[in-house]
C-alpha cells in the first residue's frame, strides 16, 4: 500500500470517530510489507468497542467519579511533543478528551467474538476490553512514513480498571495468532505477550508481527490506580520498541500526578 493510501486510510478512521462512539483515535496504519501492500489501520468502532465519544461526557460531577481526573487533567499528564523523537508530528485529528465532564456510566460492551482481534488494530486498542472509562484523554503522533505514537489515559470506575487490564491480557492471548483482513487480502498475524515488570501496579506489553509486513506495532497497558495507560506504538523499520520507553515515561506523568 503506498503511503497516500495509507495516509488516506488514517483520516478515514478520524472520521468515523467522530460520527461513532469510541475513542479510536486515527487506528494506526501498520507497517508497510516489501513488496506488497499492508493493510491500513481499523477503527475500534468497527470492532464494536464501549462508547468513549466526548460528545456523550455530561458537565461536573457523575456518579462514581470521586477522585477521578477528567479528560482535562488527564490531558495536562500526556507525554508533550519536546518528549517524543523528533520527526513526529502531532496528528489533529487523533486529539480527543472528555473534557472537564465525565462519560455516563455503561455495562460492558465486549466485542463479538469473531471480531475481538480486530479491536487490536488501532491505536485506541484498549476498547478491546468492552469496558467504558469515565473519562480519558489521547493524542497521535505520525510522520512521513506514518511511523506512530499514540499515547491514551482512560479514568474508571470501582474496580473497572483491574478488569480493564484482565480483559486485555485475555485478548491478547486469544488473539496470540489471527488472520487480519484488509483491503481484500488477509495477513497472518502474530501477537506476543511479554511481560514489563516494575512499571505501575500491573503491566503488559505486545508486539504484533506479519511476515509480510516490514516492522511491526507494540502495545503497551499499565495501571495506576485508576487510571489506565495504554500506548501503540507502529514502526516501519522495527516493532516499536521506543514505544516502552516513552509509555514508562508518561506513567511516571501518571504517577507523579496522583
Amino acid at each position: 500500500m503506498s503511503q497516500q493510501s495509507r495516509r488516506i486510510a488514517l483520516i478515514a478512521c478520524s472520521a468515523t470517530v467522530i460520527l461513532g462512539l469510541t475513542a479510536c483515535s486515527s487506528g494506526a496504519a501498520h507497517p508497510s510489507a516489501a513488496g506488497s501492500g499492508a493493510p491500513s489501520g481499523a477503527s475500534s468502532a468497527a470492532a464494536g468497542g464501549p462508547s468513549k465519544s466526548p460528545a456523550t461526557s455530561i458537565p461536573g460531577p457523575a456518579a462514581g467519579t470521586d477522585g477521578l481526573p477528567n479528560g482535562t487533567k488527564l490531558n495536562a499528564m500526556l507525554l508533550p511533543a519536546t518528549a517524543l523523537p523528533s520527526q513526529l508530528r502531532i496528528d489533529a485529528s487523533g486529539t480527543r478528551s472528555t473534557g472537564d465532564g465525565f462519560n455516563p456510566p455503561l455495562s460492558p460492551s465486549a466485542a463479538p467474538a469473531g471480531h475481538v482481534c480486530d479491536a487490536l488494530n488501532g491505536s485506541s486498542w484498549v476498547n478491546a476490553a468492552g469496558i467504558a472509562s469515565a473519562s480519558f484523554a489521547q493524542n497521535d503522533y505520525t510522520d512521513d512514513s506514518q511511523d506512530m505514537f499514540a499515547q491514551e489515559l482512560d479514568a474508571f470506575r470501582g474496580n473497572d480498571a483491574q478488569a480493564v487490564m484482565a480483559g486485555l491480557k485475555r485478548v491478547l492471548t486469544t488473539c496470540h495468532t489471527f488472520t487480519m483482513a484488509q483491503n481484500g487480502q488477509n495477513y497472518p498475524v502474530t501477537v506476543t505477550l511479554k511481560s514489563l515488570p516494575g512499571v505501575g501496579d500491573e503491566a503488559l506489553q505486545a508486539v504484533a508481527t506479519s511476515p509480510d509486513w516490514a516492522g511491526g506495532s507494540t502495545m503497551v497497558a499499565v495501571r495506576v490506580g485508576s487510571v489506565v495507560v495504554t500506548s501503540y506504538d507502529n514502526d516501519q523499520k522495527s516493532t516499536g520498541t521506543v514505544g516502552v520507553a516513552l509509555t514508562k515515561a508518561l506513567v511516571k506523568n501518571v504517577t507523579t500526578a496522583h
